[in-house]
């Protein structure tokens, strides 16, 4: 392939994605205007990119799909974050344990809307059940798969279980998160970060440390 065919194929991935984000970011700021997802029209949504229906139904099959390709993209983000968490070893202190969890909570923090929507969708599409299922199931295995290699190292309590401790651990953290989505205090947000990593300190780490929980 010359290289003109390869500049001309990545200028248009480079307008599909640019044109992609766009209509997510409308969608966004709809939703946070108040907006329920169920609310929202296509007619509306590419009225403000302008764009056609057509052009829109080139991206997504319909505003669900949109919804999940989002979700997915954000996935990514959140998942790429819990890996400073899940890759510790057995240098780990409570300072990087809660470094870590900050970094997830502020790739979840900008998307409250998108989360919101997220659950108001598994209500009703099967679709959404699915993706929603299929990411929890993969911060679960990430991180039990962090527990099962500290308790061989040696600096995660080996008497928990890892699958069950993991499922606990990111199930409470899922719910919470959303939750904060609510929360607009900068100060509150670090309170919240500080409580989650000391459970998560004293609930794996703390017992052999060496060192007192705290």
């Amino acid at each position: 392939m010359t290289g003109t065919k390869l500049g001309a194929r990545s200028k248009r991935a480079q307008r599909r994605d640019e044109r992609r984000a766009r209509i997510l970011a409308i969608v966004e700021q709809q939703l946070r205007g108040g907006e329920t997802f169920a609310d929202l029209k296509v007619g509306r949504i590419v009225a403000e990119a302008g764009i056609s229906r057509t052009t829109f139904y080139v991206y997504f099959e319909d505003k669900t799909d949109l919804l999940r390709t989002w979700y997915a993209d954000v996935t990514e983000d959140i998942i790429e974050a819990a890996r400073t968490w899940w890759e510790l070893d057995a240098s780990v202190t409570r300072e990087k344990v809660r470094a870590a969890i900050d970094q997830i909570v502020q790739a979840y923090r900008p998307h409250p809307e998108l989360m919101a929507a997220t659950h108001e969708a598994t209500g009703y599409d099967q679709g959404v059940r699915d993706l929603v299922r299929s990411a929890m199931e993969r911060y679960i295995d990430g991180l039990t798969e962090h527990l099962v290699r500290g308790q061989r190292d040696g600096f995660i309590d080996a008497t928990l279980p890892p699958a069950e401790s993991s499922y606990w651990l990111q199930w409470m953290a899922e719910r919470g998160l959303h939750r904060m989505g609510t929360v607009t205090d900068d100060d509150e947000i670090e309170r919240l970060v500080d409580a989650y990593a000391g459970i998560v300190w004293n609930a794996l780490y703390a017992p052999v440390s060496g060192g007192p929980a705290r």
